[in-house]
């Protein structure tokens, strides 16, 4: 599968979490939310944030994504969005508390 039918099938799975925006960037394509970025897909990869880490997806789980819609199974979908919205919001967070100590300073 070549790369921008593997991103489009990722964006398709991350369609019920809203305003996803996906830049290509130096090799790579940066996932971002409201602004924020929380993940990047790399070649047959997926990397989210996790506590100013960056957590692959498991190849299983993707590889259950990739199948034809019709057979996704949809507890694969809501454990991927779960993934990816947990790290948007650590994301966010991280975020929002660097802002809050910049205004401290």
């Amino acid at each position: 599968m070549i790369q921008e039918e593997f991103v489009a099938k990722i964006l398709e799975a991350l369609l019920p979490m809203p305003d996803i925006t996906a830049i290509k960037s130096r090799g790579h394509i940066v996932l971002y939310k409201d602004g924020v970025m929380f993940g990047k897909i790399i070649d047959q990869s997926i990397l989210l944030l996790s506590n100013g880490n960056k957590v692959e997806v498991e190849t299983e789980l993707i590889t259950r994504l990739l199948r034809p819609k019709n057979k996704i199974d949809h507890s694969d979908c809501d454990t991927f969005l779960f993934k990816a919205t947990e790290s948007w919001w650590l994301a966010k967070g991280k975020i929002w508390y660097i802002s809050n100590k910049k205004g401290v300073l």
